[in-house]
């Protein structure tokens, strides 16, 4: 495909466009051969070199589609789309100092960050975009996260586990993502349910996963941040809890945390009141989807009804917070940090028992983590799923991909696959939001690109035996997933009666990444 010339499917319903590409300077500098033979000197050669090192290099983008993160061996790099008429991509930070001997990168993610100070307005160079900055959260083989910022400022780093990081997720409560706050009678009634709180979820190649609770990191980010303009230096912290699965071969393709759940069956409520511990008859407290690489199940459904401990990356980071940001920032700090909780108390402890709180915790369960048990499995060997595509919150829903080309569709709710499609090998799947009706109103996808045969599918819930619409845009081509919120944007800002979420999630999208450093946009007619 060419730039500027997209190309649409036989009905006119979907259209992939490339509008923008990596400069082979770029690809050389990433797979550090900066210092090698000018560009123009075997230019076959070196285009299918790097064709072949750009699949296997792992890739993200931020919610805007503006900003591009890749990496390769032990370095990264951020790259931006420019405003002007220019088609190429150009640099804006790379990092390779970070990594120790032997490390190499595992993980990738843009992530969004709400920042209150900023008005909504114009696209920035600076990395802030309508009220929000950006940091690129890079995950290791040691274990290691390090969260980045927009110019490559390592703002922290945190080995919560030793074994090689696969993947980070940013998951949202299902309320939240559906921009519903509720009555007070409705969020009365809530009050005896699990609590759901936004989390960035880090999935180890071991199948432990942490979940780092989202408003203490997007706090401790805004302090990074701060620090780094400012010169200071610091080690935030953050509230986080560990989990592990029972499995006899734990080793994971990818495992993907829905959060809790509330029952509310009669069934189930009678079930409850005899004081079952099946989490499937109870409120559950955390649900899991597990892709394991050894046994007979293709995936698990993993969940438990504990209260689980949280752990602290660091000691009274309220103290700091309170020293580093005002205004509105701290007013969301205090009503995050002082809340009642089964750790700190009520609002009126001591700033001495929330940090005697901060230091809680179990060492031995912090190694291992919570023990998750196996609530069902399915068993359809040889079939394995090798990929978790979690839809955004408020639909419930997760494409599974799997080693026989197949895709299903899960419903999570329920525990029920709703669909499955076939003939999909060495297929990936993402999720779009297109307008249909009048009044317009979102309706979600599922975007397929299956790379081997170089076709794009596009698919609606509520007719899944056939495509939408289908396009043939050559092999090579892989999906990404946009984010749909930024860091933070679970926040209630505002008093009183005029509470709000921080912001609006956007809609769903993705766009499409070649192997030749073509990155094209997805647009879909959903009328």
């Amino acid at each position: 495909m060419d730039i500027g010339s997209p190309i649409r499917s036989k009905n006119g319903r979907l259209e992939v466009a490339v509008v923008a590409q990596i400069p082979e300077a770029l690809l050389r500098l990433l797979f550090g051969e900066q210092d090698s033979e000018a560009p123009g000197s075997a230019d076959a050669a070196h285009a299918e070199r790097y064709r072949l090192l750009l699949q296997n290099a792992l890739s993200a983008v931020s919610m805007d589609g503006r900003h591009l993160a890749l990496a390769y061996a032990e370095r990264f790099m951020l790259l931006e789309q420019p405003d002007d008429a220019s088609a190429s991509y150009r640099l804006v930070s790379v990092g390779s100092e970070a990594a120790s001997p032997g490390e190499s990168v595992t993980a990738l993610y843009c992530l969004d960050i709400y920042t209150p100070s900023l008005r909504a307005g114009p696209q920035q160079r600076s990395g802030k975009v309508d009220g929000q900055s950006l940091c690129v959260a890079v995950g290791y083989s040691s274990g290691y996260v390090r969260m980045f910022s927009v110019y490559g400022h390592l703002l922290t780093a945190h080995q919560l586990h030793t074994q090689p990081l696969l993947r980070i997720r940013h998951r949202l409560p299902a309320q939240v993502a559906a921009g519903v706050l509720g009555t007070a009678a409705t969020q009365a009634g809530l009050q005896s349910a699990p609590e759901d709180t936004e989390e960035v979820c880090l999935t180890f190649a071991d199948g432990a996963v942490v979940s780092i609770d989202g408003q203490s990191l997007y706090l401790a980010l805004r302090v990074c941040l701060s620090e780094v303009a400012t010169g200071d230096s610091g080690e935030p912290a953050f509230q986080y809890k560990k989990w592990s699965f029972d499995m006899r071969t734990p080793q994971v393709y990818d495992v993907a945390s829905y959060g809790p759940t509330t029952s509310r069956d009669p069934l189930v409520l009678a079930a409850k009141a005899s004081m079952t511990s099946n989490p499937q008859l109870s409120d559950a407290t955390a649900r899991f989807l597990v892709a394991p690489v050894a046994g007979e199940a293709a995936f698990g459904v993993f969940a438990t009804n504990e209260e689980v401990a949280v752990s602290y990356s660091a000691v009274d980071l309220a103290g700091r917070v309170a020293a580093k940001v005002t205004g509105a920032m701290l007013s969301m700090a205090r009503s995050y940090f002082w809340r009642s909780s089964p750790l700190s108390g009520s609002g009126a402890d001591s700033s001495g028992s929330r940090t005697d709180a901060a230091r809680q915790g179990s060492p031995s369960r912090t190694e291992q983590g919570t023990v998750v048990p196996c609530v069902f499995a399915v068993r359809d060997s040889p079939r394995k799923v090798v990929d978790i595509a979690l839809a955004p919150a408020q639909y419930g829903l997760a494409a599974l991909t799997d080693s026989l080309g197949r895709v299903t569709i899960f419903d999570l709710a329920s525990s029920e696959a709703v669909h499955m499609l076939k003939g999909l090998r060495g297929s990936r799947c993402a999720w779009l939001e297109a307008e249909q009706g009048v009044p317009a109103q979102q309706r979600m996808r599922v975007v397929v690109c299956a790379a081997k045969r170089g076709v794009v599918e596009v698919f609606g819930l509520d007719a899944m035996d056939s495509p939408l619409a289908s396009l043939n845009i050559g092999p090579g081509w892989a999906l990404v997933q946009c984010p749909t919120q930024p860091l933070g944007g679970s926040l209630l800002v505002g008093s009183g009666g005029s509470e709000r979420r921080a912001t609006h999630p956007r809609p769903a999208s993705c766009i499409l990444l070649s192997d030749r450093g073509q990155v094209a946009r997805i647009a879909v007619d959903a009328s």
